[in-house]
């Protein structure tokens, strides 16, 4: 553009070429490529000095915006790789929040990425719907909203469902349809990610265990399993969202196939520079630590059933 632009206003192409501080081969040859991508002319040579063509003057017209966007975005993507931006919005799903968000706000506190730090919770569709909407930045989801492309995914963690029951219950159910004519199965109601998920699999295990009890929040379904009222399909992070002590409850291995589940960190490719990538290591470091402070005291069934993404793994596009 800034050839063309040169080309066309000084109407030759050696003066072009000492207005620029290049050859005039090298201004003939960058014109006539364009017009070969082009597939047009955009200079009547058969005239001195040569004049723009139709297709040309309608290049010309908009050159010199088109050429100030792309200095604008250059700027702006170059800066990325070492500055912070004024504004980082972060979607964060309910049972990742408790476990990530003082660390995350402290880094923010200090400036680490950017002047302004938002944090929102909710559901996994809700938060990816705000990311596909442009609404957030960055969200941290169950869901790696793989059929959409422009998207960078960085895995986190892997968790996998464990049986969580009061504490009375000393030994690991074999049979969850006997466990459930003793205590009601304290369900995640549709509404949320989970329980559809743990529905479906339990369709397919083909068992079947009647709906008493539904609930919106892991909170919710600690509260009754502390209270001795039920057992509950729960992650590791979910048991951290529940609030539930080690004294509280009893935790069990799966009793048939594990349902697992991987959290990831995804945001719009391009957009962001490095700060996924470093985003995704500080919240891979604060669950590891997650994992050996709190976990362990769960026992090692609850500690073994999250895994940490490794460092080296690369973003998913």
């Amino acid at each position: 553009m800034e050839i063309f632009i040169a080309a066309s206003e000084t109407g030759s192409m050696s003066r072009a070429a000492a207005k620029l501080g290049i050859s005039q081969a090298a201004i003939s040859q960058q014109i006539k490529q364009v017009e070969n991508m082009l597939d047009t002319a955009l200079f009547d040579r058969s005239v001195r000095p040569f004049r723009l063509t139709a297709a040309g003057l309608v290049l010309q017209a908009r050159a010199n915006h088109l050429l100030s966007i792309a200095n604008e975005t250059w700027g702006t993507v170059r800066a990325l790789g070492s500055s912070r931006i004024p504004d980082l919005r972060i979607a964060v799903i309910n049972s990742l929040a408790g476990t990530l968000l003082p660390e995350l706000f402290e880094r923010s506190h200090v400036g680490m990425w950017q002047d302004r730090f938002s944090l929102r919770t909710g559901l996994s569709f809700d938060q990816n719907e705000a990311l596909l909407n442009q609404e957030v930045d960055v969200v941290m989801t169950a869901d790696a909203l793989e059929g959409v492309s422009g998207l960078e995914r960085h895995p986190l963690a892997t968790e996998t469902h464990l049986i969580v029951a009061p504490p009375t219950m000393e030994k690991g159910p074999d049979d969850l349809e006997k466990l459930s004519e003793e205590l009601p199965l304290l369900r995640y109601n549709t509404h949320t990610v989970m329980g559809p998920k743990i529905d479906q699999h339990l369709r397919r295990l083909r068992i079947d265990i009647p709906r008493r009890a539904e609930f919106d929040s892991s909170w919710s379904i600690g509260e009754l399993v502390r209270a001795g009222r039920g057992w509950a399909i729960m992650t590791p992070l979910c048991l951290f969202e529940s609030q539930l002590q080690p004294q509280d409850l009893s935790i069990h291995r799966f009793p048939h196939v594990s349902l697992s589940r991987t959290i990831w960190l995804v945001t719009r490719q391009g957009e962001l520079g490095q700060i996924p990538a470093e985003l995704a290591t500080l919240c891979r470091r604060i669950l590891t630590m997650r994992r050996e402070n709190h976990i362990a005291a769960y026992g090692e069934i609850a500690a073994a059933a999250l895994d940490v993404a490794d460092n080296s793994i690369p973003a998913v596009r």
